[in-house]
């Protein structure tokens, strides 16, 4: 909080830093702390910025404060060095609700891809929806009736692209040319599924 202190420049917001923390009789306080990563890329663009306060807003909110994870600490690392890379122009909106679907998975909330939720039959791309309540695709034949409302309509190239982003890096799926409306749709589906069973 001290302006002329010799740690705060090494806890600035979206930074990555090594710190030690001593117990105090009444509060926690930073006896130390020394920056591994700045993100300077980041901080100097402003989309960036959004993309990375986002994820953290959402991740803030759906993991326990004092819970250690290496592999959810290595998601959210692999995010941010990648965010921080040079000449990176993607569509930050899709970007983030990569990095959040990605995190889903690693909690444990994997939708289901390839079966009908319902009949558990190989799903067919004609037809189908994604159920938000079961979590996951189901089939026409299954989505006629009940539970209108918790079924959103999914194309096969969005869950191509949810297939692809359950098994590949984030460095690999930016590579791939993604036509505007399956971007607009995979990022309405993730953004409902998040909202759905966290919000």
């Amino acid at each position: 909080k001290k302006i002329k202190s010799k740690l705060a420049g090494h806890l600035e917001p979206i930074s990555l830093a090594e710190i030690m923390v001593v117990r105090g009789k009444r509060y926690n306080y930073i006896g130390a702390a020394v920056s591994e990563n700045c993100y300077a890329d980041i901080k100097n663009n402003f989309a960036k910025i959004k993309a990375a306060g986002e994820a953290i807003e959402v991740f803030n909110l759906i993991i326990k404060l004092g819970e250690s994870d290496r592999g959810i600490f290595s998601l959210l690392n692999n995010y941010f060095d990648f965010l921080d890379g040079a000449g990176l122009k993607p569509d930050y909106d899709l970007l983030v609700k990569l990095f959040i679907f990605k995190l889903l998975i690693k909690l444990g909330h994997k939708p289901e891809l390839y079966n009908c939720v319902a009949c558990r039959n190989n799903i067919s791309p004609v037809g189908i929806k994604f159920d938000l309540a079961r979590g996951g695709l189901i089939c026409a034949k299954c989505s006629a009736g009940s539970g209108e409302k918790e079924r959103l309509t999914i194309s096969e190239n969005s869950v191509k692209l949810l297939r692809l982003a359950e098994k590949n890096e984030l460095r690999e799926l930016v590579k791939i040319k993604i036509d505007k409306n399956i971007e607009q749709e995979t990022v309405k589906i993730i953004s409902s599924f998040l909202n759905y069973h966290f919000f």
